[in-house]
């Protein structure tokens, strides 16, 4: 199964740490294909405070009953399911990118998606799909910029497999250990500029 190549620290890490450049690509990656949403795997050394050294850039491969599970409405009342509110990743690409970490010495921690218009909390649907625990990335633009922790058990014999999964803020740092703001500029490096 897939969510068992995800390489994920034993237990939730207290915070996650971006390479600089790792930021860049995220955020410009994640934008390019607005209005749609934009995924992402993110690689690099596990532990207690996981490191992203490498963003995979993926394709969002979502279409209508892909996942199996029972589809929710999109962000907002009555909006369809459609790939400006939902994102999959192509199972090859998951392979690739594990199997390229792997002769490196990294691991995939786990995935970065954006939310076009929207705010940058799991949604329900994010909750419900999580395959495994891992790390998850989420930005929203303008809306910010935040780290989480999906906390998705074992489901007990008999539980429904559809339930969602635990969500915990996790803090973003850059390499000083110094916190993101929710744009993804650390307060002590000003003289960087937020992405847009």
């Amino acid at each position: 199964m897939l969510a068992d190549l995800i390489d994920k620290p034993p237990q939730m890490p207290w915070r996650l740490c971006f390479d600089r450049d790792c930021l860049i690509v995220l955020r410009k990656s994640l934008h390019a294909v607005t209005p749609e949403e934009g995924c992402a795997l993110l690689l690099g050394d596990s532990g207690p405070e996981p490191r992203v050294r490498v963003v995979w850039p993926c394709c969002n491969v979502w279409r209508p009953g892909l996942q199996g599970l029972e589809e929710q409405p999109g962000r907002g009342s009555g909006v369809p399911p459609s790939r400006q509110t939902r994102f999959a990743l192509a199972p090859l690409e998951q392979i690739a990118a594990h199997r390229w970490a792997r002769r490196r010495g990294l691991h995939v921690l786990g995935n970065a998606h954006s939310h076009p218009g929207g705010e940058p909390h799991p949604s329900r649907n994010d909750r419900r799909w999580a395959a495994a625990d891992g790390v998850v990335v989420i930005d929203a633009g303008s809306g910010g910029l935040a780290g989480w922790w999906m906390e998705r058990s074992r489901p007990r014999p008999g539980s429904d497999p559809a339930s969602a999964a635990k969500v915990h803020p996790l803090p973003l740092v850059d390499p000083d250990g110094a916190s993101l703001d929710s744009t993804g500029v650390s307060a002590i490096n000003s003289h960087c500029r937020p992405l847009r």
